[in-house]
């Protein structure tokens, strides 16, 4: 059985990866390696709604101590400048808006959302509002929803909590650069060569290096299967404000001209990037377009390059990579640190259920059911690019017409053919990451035209209207999230004006 890991790597995959390991498996030796030469590129992270429950339930974090430490602010979805260029935005939601049924509607909602998805659903009231998941109820008391949000985290915070906790696991945290490898006749890693001349045995090695991915295609050489062919997005010019408006409780995704530009609203400040094709724009007309689009921007921008991807394995013998060593898709739906959390999430399985002695036909398994998750987000992102009519620019013309939507081509046929209806599920990978909901809400958000849509009769659009005004009576007392932090830091230091109950 494996006796001793070590993770390259002192990113957030790495110090993710350490965590889990000691938490599901508290005998193990975990060292973790990094070097300053190879900086983490630290924007503010966005995450989806699985990355909460990923931290609190499986590695048992402390939601008070995160948000002591971490301060991160609630995500409710993706406000989506895009699409038809007759609508400002549409509300990508976390809360499902598509999926759940009420015995108030004679239809599902997505039969609505065709029609009108505005205020669809709790989360798209609040994200209206800009305000947070919590809300004032009649008998006074503060509901808080417990989950079903992502986060936005500032990486720096973050690497410093994560770095506390290990320090107290006592994983072994070293500045040492990785040179090279030992191999054994296997093809197994027997120890990594490091500067000074230190070797560094274990029996498995998690390669979280980043995009540099030193041991899984530094040593293993494994073979990259790109996406460049069908997402052309490869570069980013990456700046912030300081904090001088209110918070947004989701992530902004405006169309550029060639790209699109996020904003992350963190507690004290806003990371804003703009993610652009070099085929159509240079790193100089990107950086001013930024600025131009982005009044108040800090002077001092930065640029990444990257290519989007995954490797066609991410577990070779014992290595493993984790995070951007293994593959990165452009962030347009924040599955990076999704991706960080589901890889890990697959390998402690894995490693619980052969008790830390994997066998080649478990890892093949684990491999092909990661691999269909890259490949999945690459097609759901097709999706965004092939149907943003906002701006008719040479790039965004390009993505109309040379955009291969590859499995997800079946799903747009028949939602063009009849529209939101319940067959789609049968062609919607089963473990998608987007689920059904995602796919409708994309389509319906786009306004991608439906050959047979049925007319709504008067007395059911009343009903809609009806339905969406009862959720907004429901929440009427909502919270910015400025005075949800003042919520939450009376609650652990001064009386609270309020009892606070948690709901789900």
């Amino acid at each position: 059985p494996i006796q001793k890991v070590v993770v390259l790597g002192a990113s957030s995959a790495g110090l993710l990866a350490a965590l889990a390991f000691k938490r599901y498996f508290p005998n193990l030796e975990v060292e973790l390696l990094y070097t300053k030469k190879q900086p983490p590129i630290g924007v503010g992270e966005s995450t989806t709604a699985w990355v909460p429950q990923f931290l609190h339930d499986h590695l048992k974090i402390s939601r008070n101590e995160f948000y002591k430490a971490v301060w991160p602010v609630w995500k409710l979805g993706i406000r989506f400048e895009w699409g038809n260029p007759n609508i400002s935005h549409f509300n990508y939601t976390f809360d499902r808006q598509f999926a759940y049924d009420s015995s108030e509607l004679t239809h599902s909602p997505s039969t609505y959302c065709m029609h009108d998805m505005q205020n669809a659903s709790r989360f798209s009231i609040l994200m209206n509002r800009k305000h947070a998941p919590f809300w004032t109820n009649a008998d006074g008391t503060i509901s808080i929803v417990s989950e079903g949000f992502g986060y936005h985290l500032g990486i720096r915070e973050l690497q410093n909590f994560l770095s506390a906790i290990l320090s107290k696991l006592n994983v072994n945290i070293r500045e040492l650069e990785v040179l090279g490898a030992d191999r054994d006749r296997d093809g197994n890693i027997t120890q990594l060569l490091c500067e000074n001349d230190i070797r560094v045995p274990a029996d498995l090695f998690v390669d979280c290096s980043g995009f540099s991915s030193k041991l899984l295609k530094g040593v293993m050489q494994e073979e990259f299967v790109p996406y460049g062919d069908r997402l052309f997005c490869d570069a980013a010019i990456v700046g912030h404000w300081e904090r001088e408006s209110p918070i947004f409780p989701y992530t902004t995704v405006t169309t550029m001209n060639s790209g699109w530009r996020w904003r992350i609203d963190l507690r004290d400040r806003v990371s804003f990037g703009y993610v652009y094709s070099s085929q159509f724009c240079d790193e100089e007309k990107a950086a001013q377009e930024l600025r131009d689009r982005t009044p108040g921007l800090h002077p001092d921008l930065r640029h990444i390059q990257f290519v989007s991807g995954r490797y066609r394995r991410f577990w070779v013998n014992n290595v493993i990579a984790i995070g951007n060593a293994s593959g990165f898709v452009e962030p347009l739906e924040s599955t990076g640190q999704h991706m960080i959390a589901e890889t890990i999430w697959r390998v402690m399985l894995a490693l619980t259920d052969s008790q830390l002695q994997p066998s080649p036909k478990l890892v093949e398994t684990t491999n092909h059911y990661v691999g269909s998750l890259w490949d999945e987000i690459c097609d759901f992102l097709a999706l965004h690019f092939k149907f943003n009519h906002f701006s008719s620019t040479p790039f965004w013309q390009h993505c109309q017409t040379k955009t291969d939507l590859g499995m997800a081509q079946k799903i747009v046929d028949l939602y063009s053919e009849i529209g939101a209806c319940r067959a789609i599920a049968h062609l919607v990978p089963q473990s998608s990451l987007f689920e059904v909901d995602g796919y409708l809400t994309l389509l319906c958000g786009q306004q991608l035209p439906v050959r047979h849509l049925a007319s709504l009769p008067a007395p059911e659009h009343q009903e809609w209207h009806r339905f969406r005004q009862a959720l907004n009576d429901e929440i009427q007392d909502s919270f910015t999230p400025n005075q949800a932090f003042d919520i939450l830091e009376r609650s652990w230091g001064i009386q609270t004006r309020s009892p606070i109950q948690s709901i789900r």
